[in-house]
């Protein structure tokens, strides 16, 4: 598969990988599930005509797919009783089917990247400090099958949801499970789902635990791609410092969520400007990544 001749195979099955982590394969189906949750929310009967119908509402198919094309969110709105009254909610914890929240420009910037790490022969694991459902993980995985590649895949995650934001820099953003139990998905979850891929193997290896407990415990394995998907400020902060000195010379560190959650955003600014300024950019409005330059880290007195 490796050959020139299995290219065109390798790249199909890497497109296929990536069509049904976003479940654009499946992109009817979810617009019924939409409809339903909408139904329930808001109180209405579930007919089975307007439920067939949901399929092919094109509107709200668009809507999925232009939500999952930039990793947004699709938020709905719905009124669900409480206490005998009518409550306003964001549907968020009901509407989130894929296996990534990442969206389809960074699934494909990512299997740049690890593709990128291969051709070029740049040494290290690949490893993710926030995996949610565990399908950007999945797609590491099976770029590393396409290419007959032996690294490690490393999910590093609380698998409890984010933690309380307790810190200063993190008020006024709590994303913890109390708020969103949608982000807070089960090792075990994960685990079945790699199984469902057929991309679970002993290189699959976790981390569980919040980072400030765990990072410290990483074995020191070389990386070639560093990918953050913490939110807060803590946790970003917290995995730069922890793994970034195991970034190999020309590895990839990409942060989810820089430009759209500002306590990570001034996480990456300080730890950036601490190596003496890195050029970022922009993967699409949300993700940003930089590569490691050693040479220009040491030219600066900054290595770590």
């Amino acid at each position: 598969m490796t050959s020139a001749a299995g290219q065109p195979l390798r790249a199909h099955y890497l497109e296929l990988l990536k069509r049904s982590l976003l479940n654009e394969l499946t992109i009817d189906m979810e617009a019924q599930l939409l409809h339903t949750v909408l139904s329930c929310a808001n109180q209405q009967p579930l007919e089975l005509e307007s439920f067939w119908r949901a399929r092919r509402n094109q509107g709200l198919i668009e809507a999925i797919r232009t939500a999952r094309d930039g990793g947004d969110t699709l938020w709905l709105k719905g009124r669900l009783a409480s206490g005998g009254t009518a409550t306003r909610y964001d549907l968020r914890n009901y509407s989130e089917f894929a296996a990534t929240l990442i969206g389809r420009k960074r699934l494909d910037h990512l299997q740049t990247c690890a593709e990128t790490a291969i051709l070029e022969g740049i040494e290290g694991d690949f490893l993710e400090a926030g995996v949610w459902r565990g399908g950007a993980c999945i797609l590491l995985a099976g770029v590393l099958k396409a290419y007959g590649e032996s690294r490690n895949v490393w999910l590093a995650d609380s698998f409890e949801g984010l933690p309380a934001a307790t810190e200063p820099e993190d008020q006024g953003w709590d994303l913890s499970a109390t708020v969103l139990p949608v982000l807070a998905v089960s090792r075990e979850e994960v685990t079945e789902l790699f199984i469902r891929y057929d991309l679970l193997g002993e290189n699959i290896r976790f981390l569980a635990g919040f980072f400030r407990e765990t990072l410290p415990t990483y074995p020191g394995k070389r990386l070639a791609i560093l990918r953050i998907d913490a939110d807060l400020y803590s946790s970003t902060w917290e995995a730069l410092t922890q793994l970034y000195p195991f970034v190999a010379d020309g590895g990839f560190v990409i942060v989810d969520d820089y430009g759209s959650i500002e306590p990570c955003r001034n996480a990456v600014d300080l730890f950036t400007s601490k190596l003496g300024g890195v050029s970022l950019k922009w993967i699409d409005a949300h993700g940003v990544f930089w590569r490691r330059n050693l040479s220009t880290e040491q030219k600066k007195g900054v290595i770590r």
